[in-house]
């Protein structure tokens, strides 16, 4: 028997997230390669045929999480002394599967179900902690550094909040934090009317309520931060060992900027 799951609603996605991580690891050639994921399925007491994770969103989960993890090392290798704030971590091993420097503070936060969870199936090390709070509260931001470089990222996280409850964290990371750079997915405002469509999102009862059109328009709403670029999941380069119906699909998308963009990274810094 297993760790059993008490999850629903938005927390219920990350056990998608985590199956779609598996599921790419048994590839012969996988994007991510993240065989902690599989160990993980295996240890956790939850029907996933629930999620029925399709092909697709394995390619957007790992396409994803394959770019935020060289965002990640880039950001590290600058600053070898530097804090990360992982936001809305799940079960992702993030902090274990990248060479991580000796000198870097790493912070994995959740609600306090999953951070529960986290300590149940991971081991900690030096320079690892957790700390278990909802993201959109202020109480749990007072505990971490704020004279030291700082990478926020947060994946899966803010198509899920409310646009005012986005914003709002943002601007306090940016108040609390001296410098750094955020990283996170985002949606197109349009596809907010087609979410509900979504199985995952049908069987975990969660919703989407945030879409980001021009990214410019948080510079304008929290001060101090500042757009650096915005990369669509349809660009990653692992596309290309996609089926041929895929690529076609693909190269047809990338053609047509609200397709290209509806699903895509965002980079500041501040």
């Amino acid at each position: 028997m297993g760790e059993t799951i008490r999850l629903t609603g938005v927390h219920e996605t990350l056990l998608a997230t985590l199956q779609a991580r598996a599921m790419d690891n048994r590839q012969p050639e996988p994007v991510l390669g993240d065989a902690t994921a599989e160990d993980l399925l295996r240890r956790i007491d939850y029907d996933f045929s629930r999620i029925r994770t399709a092909t697709k969103d394995v390619r957007i989960v790992t396409f994803r999480a394959k770019k935020l993890d060289e965002w990640t090392s880039e950001f590290l290798s600058a600053y070898p002394d530097a804090v990360v704030l992982h936001l809305a971590c799940g079960l992702d091993s993030r902090a274990f599967r990248l060479g991580v420097p000796p000198g870097v503070q790493w912070i994995d936060v959740d609600v306090p179900d999953v951070i529960e969870l986290r300590s149940q199936l991971y081991r900690g090390r030096d320079g690892y902690r957790m700390i278990g709070a909802s993201v959109t509260t202020e109480e749990w931001l007072g505990s971490v550094p704020e004279d030291r470089p700082t990478l926020v990222i947060a994946e899966g996280l803010t198509p899920y909040l409310r646009e005012s409850d986005g914003e709002a964290l943002l601007r306090r990371i940016t108040r609390h934090l001296q410098t750094g750079a955020v990283m996170f997915d985002a949606v197109l405002p349009w596809t907010l009317r087609f979410a509900k469509y979504s199985q995952l999102l049908r069987a975990t009862g969660a919703t989407f309520g945030w879409g980001i059109g021009d990214p410019r328009t948080l510079e304008h709403s929290v001060p101090g931060l500042r757009f650096l670029e915005q990369w669509s999941l349809l660009d990653s380069p692992y596309l290309a060992s996609s089926r041929p119906v895929e690529r076609a699909v693909g190269a047809a998308m990338r053609s047509v900027p609200q397709l290209r963009y509806a699903h895509r990274l965002l980079r500041y810094d501040f």
